[in-house]
C-alpha cells in the first residue's frame, strides 16, 4: 500500500491475491517502507520509542490534537483507499472485520477481531471464510451495522468507480458469470453471502490461508446503501461507524476535522483509544517550517504531530542528538521500499532501462534525505523484514551506491548499436512537494552525467496516485513507495507487477505503475499464489523479485525509517508497523486544556 509520507500507497493506496501464510510472528508487518531503523535508534531514537510507549500512560481524555500532513488524503471512502496515510485516517472512521492492535513494538503486528467476534473460520481448504459480526456496532446516524452493509461495501470494489482502491476483492473473490460490475448494476456478488444478519461468508477463487489479514484493509469496510449516493461527497465525508466522524468540508479545504461519533461504543471496540475530543488535520508541505515549529514547541504546536513526513533533513542531527528533543520523536522501520517505477510502455528496451538503473545515485539521494540514519539502500522490492525477501544486487548498489555511469553508457551504446536510441530527455512524475523535489534533484544530476536530461512533472499531492495509475500520463519514471498490505511477497509482487491490472488510457491500473504486461511474469505470479507451502512460496516470491530486478522495471532506492516529531503535550506516539507512521488510534494529549488553532506549525 502506498505510503504517503513518501506516499506509499500502499498503501495507500495495491493488489493481488495471496495465499497461505505464516504465523502471526511473521506478520511483522508489512506496510512498511521497510526496515532499517536499527541505526536510527542507536543515536538516541530508541529512547524516543520507549518514552513514546511509556507516554501512553499519561494520555488524558479530551482536548484537540492537531496532525500535520504533507497533503490531503486522496480518499476517505474506504473502498477507494490505497495509500497508507489514508488507511491510517480511515481506521478512525471505518471499522473492518479484523484489524491490528494499537500498541507499540511487536504487538502492532498482531491481528485482532474488530467488527468480527473472532479471526474467521476457514473451511474447504481455505477457500471459504466465515465471520460472525459483533452486534451493537452503530453508524453515526444510530443505525446498526449489519451483514448486508458489509456485503455491499465489498461489492462496491467491483464498480469501475473504485479502480483507485486496492484490487484484492476483485482478485481474490470468486466472480459471477458474466463478470460482476458492482452493486450499482442492480446485481449481487454471489461469492459473498449473508447467512443471517450477523454472519458473512466469502468464497475465494483459490485457497488463502491469510484471508483474515486481507479483510483488515479498508476496502473490506461496510458501506450503507444510499449513503453513497453522491460519490464525490461520500469520499470527503463517508458515513462513520468508528469513534469519529468527519465535519462537513469543501474539497479544496486545506484542513478537515474529526469529532466524536456519539453512537460509537468503546465497550464494543477494544482497539481504538479515541482519546481526543477532536482531531484537526492541517496540510503544510513545508517540512523545515513544521519541524522548526515543533522544536520551538510553543502554544498549539505542543498539541501537534507530523504524521507522514520525517523530521526535515537540516534539523535531523539536531533533533536526534538532543536529549530532550529526541524524547519527542517516534522512530522505527517504515517497512516500506521507496522506488521509481519505469514506464515500460515508453522505455521498451531493456538496455535503456538498465542504464537508468545503473546511473541512479542512491547514496546522494539518501544524503539529501538526511544520510544513513534515514535507512538502508535498497536492492529489492520485497523489503528485508519479510520472509520472502531475497538477497541480490544486480546493479552493484552495495558495492557503489553512487551508481556506475560507465556501465550505463556502455548499455546506451549497446542499444544504439542494435538500432535503438535510448531517450535523451525523460520526464519524471512526483508529488508537488518541495522536499521530495529536493531529493529527486539528485536524480537529475546523476542522469546528466550519462547525457539524459530530466524534466520534473509535479502533480497535486491529493491527485498524484490516481494520475500515475493512468497509462496515459506520459512520464518515463514515477516516484513511488510501497508498504506491503500483509507480511508476504503476495502483498508486493502481484499488486505492483500483475499485468491483469493494466487498463487502457483513462482508467487506473492499480499500483502497477510500470505498466508491465509480461506473460512469463503473470504465470509466475499465479504459480506462487497457488503454492500451498509457505516456505516454498516465499522462495518463489524472492525469485520473482530478482527476475523483475533483472528486467529493470523499477529502481528500488531506499528501505526508509520513519522519524516523526511531535509536541510536548502529545502522548501515545509510536511507529505502527502497519502504517509506517504514528498510529492515530493510540494518540492523545497529556493536558487536554491546551487550545489549538490552525495557524501555527510553521504556517
Amino acid at each position: 500500500m502506498p505510503n504517503p509520507s513518501l506516499n506509499e500507497r500502499g498503501s495507500s493506496r495495491r493488489a493481488a491475491t495471496h495465499v497461505a501464510r505464516q504465523a502471526t510472528a511473521h506478520v511483522r508487518r508489512l506496510r512498511r517502507l521497510t526496515a532499517a531503523a536499527v541505526a536510527v535508534l542507536a543515536l538516541g531514537a530508541a529512547s524516543a520509542c520507549d518514552s513514546a510507549a511509556d507516554a501512553n500512560d499519561t494520555v488524558s481524555s479530551g482536548g484537540t490534537l492537531r496532525v500535520v500532513l504533507p497533503g490531503l488524503p486522496e480518499h476517505l471512502d474506504p473502498q477507494r483507499i490505497a495509500a497508507a496515510m489514508d488507511a491510517n485516517i480511515s481506521r478512525l472512521l471505518s471499522r473492518t472485520l479484523t484489524t491490528y492492535k494499537a500498541e507499540p513494538g511487536a504487538a502492532s503486528s498482531e491481528l485482532v477481531p474488530d467488527l468480527a467476534t473472532d479471526l474467521g473460520r476457514p473451511t474447504e481448504n481455505n477457500t471459504v471464510w466465515e465471520f460472525k459480526l459483533r452486534e451493537g456496532v452503530k453508524w453515526e446516524d444510530g443505525a446498526a451495522v449489519n451483514c448486508q452493509q458489509l456485503k455491499y461495501g465489498v461489492e462496491r470494489n467491483f464498480a469501475a468507480l473504485f479502480d483507485s482502491g486496492l484490487p484484492y476483492a476483485e482478485l481474490m473473490l470468486a466472480d459471477n458469470t458474466p463478470h460482476y460490475e458492482g452493486p450499482y448494476s442492480g446485481k449481487e456478488l454471489e461469492s459473498v453471502s449473508c447467512e443471517d444478519a450477523y454472519t458473512i461468508k466469502f468464497r475465494l477463487k483459490q485457497p488463502a490461508g491469510d484471508f483474515n489479514y486481507t479483510v483488515a484493509l479498508p476496502i473490506f469496510s461496510p458501506a450503507k446503501p444510499g449513503a453513497d449516493g453522491d460519490k464525490d461527497a461520500y469520499d470527503l465525508r463517508p458515513l462513520s461507524n468508528g469513534p469519529y466522524r468527519v465535519e462537513p468540508r469543501k474539497k479544496d479545504d486545506n484542513t478537515f476535522t474529526l469529532v466524536r461519533n456519539e453512537h460509537w461504543s468503546g465497550t464494543l471496540d477494544a482497539v481504538r483509544k479515541a482519546h481526543p475530543d477532536k482531531i484537526v488535520f492541517q496540510v503544510n508541505a513545508n517540512d523545515p517550517a513544521v519541524t522548526n515549529a515543533l522544536i520551538q514547541d510553543q502554544g498549539a504546536d505542543r498539541n501537534t504531530l507530523m504524521l507522514q513526513t520525517n523530521v526535515a533533513p537540516n534539523f535531523l542531527q539536531q533533533v536526534i542528538n538532543d536529549p530532550k528533543l529526541s524524547q519527542r520523536v517516534a522512530t522505527g522501520p517504515s517497512g516500506a521500499v521507496r522506488y521509481f517505477a519505469i514506464n515500460t510502455t515508453l522505455i521498451k528496451n531493456l538496455d535503456c532501462r538498465k542504464a537508468l538503473a545503473y546511473a541512479f545515485n542512491k547514496r546522494k539521494y539518501r544524503q539529501a534525505m538526511g544520510g544513513s540514519i534515514i535507512g538502508d539502500l535498497a536492492t529489492s522490492m520485497i523489503p528485508p523484514g519479510l520472509a520472502a525477501h531475497a538477497k541480490f544486487d544486480h546493479y552493484d548498489t552495495l558495492l557503489d551506491g553512487d551508481g556506475n555511469e560507465d556501465k550505463a553508457l556502455a548499455l546506451i551504446d549497446k542499444a544504439k548499436a542494435e538500432g535503438v536510441t535510448c531517450p535523451e530527455t525523460i520526464s519524471v512524475a512526483l508529488p508537488d512537494n518541495d522536499t521530495i523535489a529536493r531529493y529527486v534533484k539528485t536524480m537529475v544530476d546523476a542522469y546528466v552525467r550519462i547525457g539524459v536530461k530530466v524534466n520534473l512533472k509535479r502533480y497535486p499531492a491529493g491527485e498524484y496516485w490516481g494520475r500515475i495509475a493512468d497509462v496515459g500520463h506520459g512520464n518515463h519514471l514515477v516516484y513511488a513507495g510501497w508498504i506491503p498490505d500483509w507480511a508476504n511477497g503476495s502483498a508486493v509482487i502481484p499488486p505492483l507487477f500483475d499485468g491483469a491490472l493494466v487498463k487502457p488510457t483513462g482508467e487506473q491500473s492499480g499500483s502497477n505503475y510500470s505498466f508491465l504486461v509480461d506473460a512469463e511474469i503473470n504465470k509466475a505470479i499465479a504459480d506462487a499464489m497457488a503454492e500451498p507451502n509457505a516456505g516454498r512460496q516465499y522462495k518463489l516470491w524472492g525469485e520473482l523479485d530478482s527476475k523483475l530486478s533483472e528486467m529493470a522495471v523499477t529502481i528500488p532506492v531506499l528501505y526508509p525509517n520513519s522519524i516523526r516529531m511531535y509536541g510536548s503535550n502529545v502522548a501515545g506516539a509510536f511507529i505502527h508497523s502497519q502504517f509506517g507512521a504514528p498510529d492515530l488510534a493510540s494518540l492523545g494529549l497529556k493536558d487536554p486544556s491546551i487550545p489549538v488553532d490552525v495557524t501555527s506549525s510553521g504556517s
